[in-house]
């Protein structure tokens, strides 16, 4: 029987994790899927909300916050399943979503990346990227798009094996940029598939821990634009970033002085000014240590 194994990265989301594991649970599929959820450190209740669910999925304890595409990649290790689908724990499915996918999906080969519609808790539509792509996220039909958000999506395994999993200097952030940009590289097609959709709540899985996510966010910039364009571009780009930072640095120099809140983001622009000047892009993991409970 087909198989289409789930990755979900849980960091600290013992408040919202359960209610998409049970959309999960509660899909109606004509194939087996494999649940795998790796925990990446949690330091809230995260493993004890998901041990009684253990028996119906593989629950990876990560002793090391490996970040968001080192963990898939971990995930990948113990995948069953022809297609992976990567997916955020902070969504909430329909029960036809991942069978939707699927169907299209497998009449295609050229398809690199297959997303679903991603709305808002109100209903409303998510509409990624830059503004001249984000119409494309209105379509009525499937349509081909240069960039998708990586919160859901479905992927084949032979694709995922061909360009090497996700790129493992991301630690969090760009790498959706990063997936996006080597498909297209490989010739491969990255679509749209409106008729399947999902809840995709949206930071609330980073709000705790926003300054650390930001950092992260500047690191992956750096090397993404390192990765994929010649080296006077990455040049330019650094110099715009400090342009941009160390105004932002001293403005808050000074609003620190009456403003607490505002020292906090001091130690953002430092670390993101030690990246710049130091070329810190590169992440450097230790050893995998995992556990299947």
């Amino acid at each position: 029987m087909p198989c289409v194994s789930v990755f979900i990265v849980n960091y600290n989301g013992a408040d919202f994790i359960l209610d998409c594991l049970d959309s999960l649970l509660a899909s109606k599929t004509t194939f087996d899927l494999d649940i795998i959820i790796i925990d990446n450190c949690s330091t809230d209740e995260s493993i004890q909300r998901l041990l009684p669910y253990k028996d119906r999925i593989t629950l990876l304890k990560n002793y090391h916050n490996s970040g968001f595409s080192k963990a898939n990649n971990i995930c990948a290790n113990y995948a069953k399943g022809d297609y992976y689908f990567l997916l955020n724990n902070d969504t909430v499915l329909q029960p036809d979503t991942i069978q939707l996918l699927y169907d299209y999906m497998i009449q295609f080969s050229d398809i690199g990346a297959l997303v679903p519609k991603l709305l808002n808790k109100d209903g409303s539509i998510q509409c990624p990227g830059s503004v001249f792509g984000q119409w494309k996220f209105k379509s009525k039909k499937p349509i081909d798009v240069s960039f998708v958000a990586g919160a859901a999506l479905l992927v084949k395994k032979s694709v995922y094996e061909t360009i090497n999993g996700l790129d493992e200097n991301l630690f969090f952030y760009n790498d959706d940029v990063d997936l996006c940009a080597v498909l297209r590289k490989k010739n491969f097609r990255i679509v749209y598939y409106p008729y399947a959709s999902l809840i995709h709540y949206g930071g609330i899985s980073t709000s705790f821990r926003k300054i650390k996510s930001l950092i992260e966010g500047y690191r992956g910039g750096f090397y993404v634009c390192y990765k994929h364009y010649p080296r006077f571009i990455y040049r330019l780009y650094r110099f715009f970033v400090l342009f941009d930072i160390v105004p932002r640095f001293l403005i808050h120099s000074l609003l620190a002085v009456f403003r607490p809140i505002n020292r906090s983001y001091l130690f953002l622009y430092i670390a993101v000014l030690k990246i710049n000047l130091n070329n810190d892009i590169f992440v450097d993991h230790p050893p995998v240590n995992v556990t299947v409970l």
